[in-house]
């Protein structure tokens, strides 16, 4: 069994809408938020500020419709308040 020591793991928040898998985690500076954005084979990572953790789960959950949005051709999607609440905590370890 090994250990991870407690500085290496990092609280954030996961969910899996628009066919894109989302992690969200609270980076060190006061508004600053860390995120990736992963479909397919298709990785991105991104930083980006706001207020609260309400704002930075819309900030990201905006972010993947406008991704699904422009690759369905137009479909009818659900928006962005519909999985405001539905997000899971997870751990995550650095690398």
């Amino acid at each position: 069994m090994s250990t991870v020591p407690i500085h290496a793991v990092k609280l954030g928040l996961a969910l899996e809408v628009y066919g894109i898998e989302l992690r969200l985690w609270k980076e060190i500076g006061e508004s600053e938020w860390g995120a990736t954005l992963r479909e397919n084979d298709n990785t991105v990572h991104t930083r980006f500020e706001e207020e609260n953790l309400t704002m930075a789960k819309l900030h990201l959950l905006a972010e993947a419709r406008k991704r699904a949005l422009s690759q369905s051709g137009g479909a009818e999607l659900p928006g962005c308040e519909a999985f405001l609440n539905s997000w899971k905590p997870i751990n995550m370890t650095k690398e």
